[in-house]
């Protein structure tokens, strides 16, 4: 009789440890909410919460305490969050109608946070290998935000107050950097970082402002502020320690900085209206 009460309790544990491994927590209140958590491994967490209608949110975790939380406020908000490794992490929080968020991660350490109050925003994160970090923070209508990490330890984020801002990054090495603000409507930044400490920085205020940046190497460094209506910016830095400043203040400015090698600098100011500026740059 003692051997099976013995059994009976060493069962009881190990069913409750079993239980305990994986947690997901869900909390709806309003109409028409959906929620589906999906958790294969050992010491995942979810949470999601829905206020609202017509809220969807889908959460798929595979491994080691990857950690997820959702909340929603609103009309028809999305949210789908994929995790597939360890201790990877993902906020999202939706406040508003029609907002989207899509968040993979795939590897060790990731972290997401995404951000959304208004109508209509969009932001889609992926993560790829080892400790990149993502923000997406967006106040407004029909923004949308794209950041794709691959690498270790690269770091992106994307501000946008407004509508119709458009902001792209794709970084792929070793701690990349790039941060991107956008405050108005139509502006829109593209930002591609290709090898290891590359820093790009771009800050856009008004209307139909632009930007592209493209870094291939290491070390290299822009820096771009856009103040006024449909100014235009394409940075191409190939190589190694190159820096550039771009500042257009004004109208239907443009600017064209290319560089390839190493310890080039380059600094652009236009301030007006239709200037146009070509910079190439080369080692002998």
């Amino acid at each position: 009789m003692k051997k099976v009460v013995l059994c009976a309790v060493a069962l009881l544990f190990a069913t409750v440890g079993f239980a305990q491994f994986n947690d997901s927590d869900v909390v709806q209140i309003g109409i028409l909410n959906s929620s589906d958590v999906d958790q294969t491994g050992l010491a995942n967490d979810s949470d999601v919460n829905q206020i609202g209608l017509a809220n969807d949110s889908e959460v798929d975790q595979i491994g080691i305490i990857n950690d997820s939380y959702v909340a929603q406020l609103g009309i028809a908000n999305t949210s789908d969050n994929l995790q597939v490794g360890f201790a990877n992490k993902s906020v999202t929080t939706q406040i508003g109608a029609l907002n989207y968020s899509e968040v993979d991660q795939w590897g060790v350490l990731n972290n997401a946070r995404v951000d959304q109050v208004g109508i209509a925003n969009y932001s889609d994160v992926n993560q790829y290998i080892l400790g990149n970090d993502a923000n997406v923070y967006q106040r407004g209508l029909f923004n949308g935000a794209l950041i794709n990490q691959v690498g270790i330890i690269n770091d992106a984020d994307a501000i946008q107050l407004g509508a119709f801002n458009l902001s792209a990054t794709f970084q792929e090495g070793l701690a990349n950097d790039t941060y991107a603000l956008q405050v108005g409507v139509g502006n829109l930044a593209g930002t591609h970082q290709l090898g290891a400490f590359n820093t790009n920085t771009t800050l856009q205020f008004g209307l139909g402002n632009w930007s592209v940046t493209d870094q291939h190497g290491l070390a290299n460094d822009s820096d771009l502020l856009q103040i006024g209506v449909g100014n235009g910016s394409w940075t191409e830095q190939y190589g190694i320690i190159n820096d550039s400043d771009v500042l257009q203040v004004g109208f239907f400015n443009s600017s064209y900085t290319h560089q390839h090698g190493l310890g080039h600098m380059s600094t652009v100011t236009q301030l007006g209206a239709g200037n146009s500026s070509v910079v190439n740059q080369h080692n002998l």
